[in-house]
């Protein structure tokens, strides 16, 4: 089944071009008004930060319909039917490991996963984005040494993360030095706050596109992580 995720760096400085990326995943769904799911868990639900996040789509040809999780009396079956009946779901910012505890708690997690899996287009942002691809660091009692990688919701078939190119991207190293040990071919990718990675998921090999800036890419040799070149537009 044919699926599309935009995963957007979005950040500070980066309004015009997280618009266009917005506009250009809702122009693909071919549909004059698109219905979308935003998924707040990891902001919490936050309604603030969601108005924020909605005016990003402000002719875009969409209307959302907000997913609330974040209360412990959510009604998961309402979050089902929301997704279940939306044309495109959008992961907002956030905390990651925030949003994936939610997520898991109230069993949606893998409702996204079969969604994806029968073909919904999906788009993220920032956390958001980091949510969609397959693993995250931590760094419990803020202790590097200590750092540990857990699981996302996999749906987008890479490790990255966003906006953090000014301090050249030092939680994605950390999480591909973990991820070496143990597959030496681990690679997580970079997506700055213009960019926008686009994967087509189409058959066994995706096929993974830069949209907006280039896209670093980041290696192990010898379980240290090293650049690659990067994915270019």
């Amino acid at each position: 089944m044919t699926s599309t995720i935009h995963l957007i760096g979005g950040g500070p400085g980066a309004l015009l071009a997280t618009r266009r990326h917005i506009k250009q995943a809702i122009k693909a769904v071919g549909k004059k008004t698109a219905v979308v799911a935003y998924v707040g868990a990891a902001s919490n639900d936050n309604a603030g930060f969601q108005k924020m996040l909605s005016a990003l789509f402000v002719g875009s040809g969409a209307r959302l319909e907000a997913v609330k999780l974040a209360r412990k009396n959510a009604s998961v079956a309402t979050a089902r039917r929301l997704l279940d009946g939306c044309d495109l779901v959008f992961m907002s910012g956030g905390d990651v490991e925030h949003g994936m505890r939610i997520l898991d708690d109230r069993g949606v997690a893998d409702d996204l996963r079969r969604l994806s899996a029968a073909g919904k287009p999906f788009i993220g942002i920032s956390a958001g984005s980091i949510m969609t691809g397959r693993h995250w660091v931590r760094f419990p009692g803020d202790d590097d040494a200590r750092a540990e990688s857990f699981p996302c919701l996999g749906i987008a078939p890479v490790d990255m993360d966003a906006h953090s190119e000014a301090d050249d991207w030092p939680e994605l190293r950390t999480l591909v030095r973990l991820l070496a040990k143990k597959d030496a071919d681990a690679v997580g990718y970079g997506v700055p706050s213009k960019a926008c990675l686009r994967i087509d998921l189409d058959g066994a090999r995706p096929k993974l596109t830069a949209l907006g800036a280039p896209i670093t890419r980041i290696g192990a040799k010898s379980g240290k992580p090293v650049e690659r070149a990067p994915l270019a537009p």
